[in-house]
């Protein structure tokens, strides 16, 4: 029998801290194994299926996570779109089909349209890593749906006592604060600048979805520092691999050269999606791959970690990789079984 779990079977019932150690095991597992994770295969924008293909040993499960964005083109810009995804998940002790879940698993806090968990988890297992010890206060670039579910995250893995929060958009970061307080139990407060909400604070979580232009300016930055940002980004190309729009930069220059220790989960994934934040300035000399470390590789001590409480540290979640989503589905198709939620077919 193959399990069918559809968003109202799967909704709220996995644990973000759960998620995190999992897939903390995960990355460490793909670190000792590359060939265990498949590269994102997109194909053309105006039918977008992206493909991401993955086994993880650990939990004997091997899958192939799919989502489709309908769109339509109107000269080079891309408007409109619907996100859809589905997931297959084998059992690799009998090689049967055990699973298949409609649609992405949300996270907290588990709202209409919610954001993926696996991008907040992954966040966290990277921020762990890096982010001072003692870090107990975050400022955050966003009040989306990013911004909310790694809030959720940021608490699963520190002590939070305080949080400042800016975005554009009064009525959004001033809604951001009032429902992040009441969710997670201590003090957000909007600000109405960004400079504002880095001040001060041991993380700086960047979580505006690809803005036109850098929402994280490195003079704003100060010593003891952490930063987390959330956006990969795909840039469309021509047949030779050109650029067909421009590249997009959550962070601009000053905050890669500020940084001692860049971290993203993968060069590959940054090279094939033309990703901004690492590529655009690579293009551009301003920084060069060998500074640029991967998250498994921190995991497994090959590369360096924070060596001071006063090292700028920066990790460019560049993307969950396709065993993030095998990890993700994997846990909630075991929780759900314990549950007795979906229907068997």
């Amino acid at each position: 029998m193959t399990l069918l779990l559809r968003p109202q079977d799967h909704t709220g019932i996995l644990d973000i801290a759960d998620l995190i150690d999992a897939l903390e095991q995960a990355y460490t597992e793909w670190g000792e194994d590359p060939t265990i994770n498949a590269p994102r295969h997109v194909m053309p924008d105006a039918r977008r299926l992206a493909v991401h293909q993955a086994t993880v040993p650990f939990l004997h499960r091997t899958g192939v996570y799919g989502h489709t964005r309908n769109t339509r083109l109107t000269g080079a810009p891309l408007v409109g779109g619907k996100y859809h995804a589905g997931s297959f998940n084998w059992d690799l002790d009998t090689g049967l089909l055990d699973a298949i879940v409609l649609e992405q698993i949300v996270g907290p806090p588990y709202e209409k349209g919610g954001s993926d968990i696996r991008t907040s988890a992954t966040s966290a297992v990277g921020t762990k890593r890096l982010a001072r010890a003692n870090a107990h206060t975050i400022g955050v670039l966003g009040s989306g749906r990013q911004a909310r579910t790694h809030l959720f995250a940021m608490a699963a893995i520190r002590d939070i006592q305080s949080v400042k929060v800016y975005s554009p958009n009064p009525d959004h970061r001033e809604a951001y604060a009032r429902q992040m307080s009441e969710a997670l139990g201590f003090p957000v407060k909007a600000v109405s600048d960004g400079r504002s909400a880095v001040q001060g604070v041991d993380i700086v979580l960047v979580a505006t979805g690809g803005p036109k232009t850098p929402s994280l300016h490195g003079e704003w930055l100060e010593p003891g520092q952490h930063v987390t940002s959330c956006y990969g980004g795909t840039t469309r190309q021509d047949g030779e691999g050109r650029p067909l729009d421009p590249l997009v930069r959550d962070l601009d220059d000053d905050v890669i050269t500020r940084s001692d220790l860049i971290y993203i989960n993968s060069k590959e994934e940054a090279r094939n999606d033309l990703q901004g934040d690492m590529i655009d300035p690579i293009q551009r000399g301003v920084l060069t791959w060998d500074r640029v470390h991967e998250l498994p590789d921190l995991l497994l001590g090959k590369t360096p970690g924070r060596t001071s409480d006063s090292q700028i540290t920066l990790y460019k979640n560049n993307g969950a990789p396709a065993l993030a989503d095998i990890v993700t589905e994997s846990l909630v198709i075991k929780r759900a079984r314990e549950l007795g939620r979906g229907l068997e077919v």
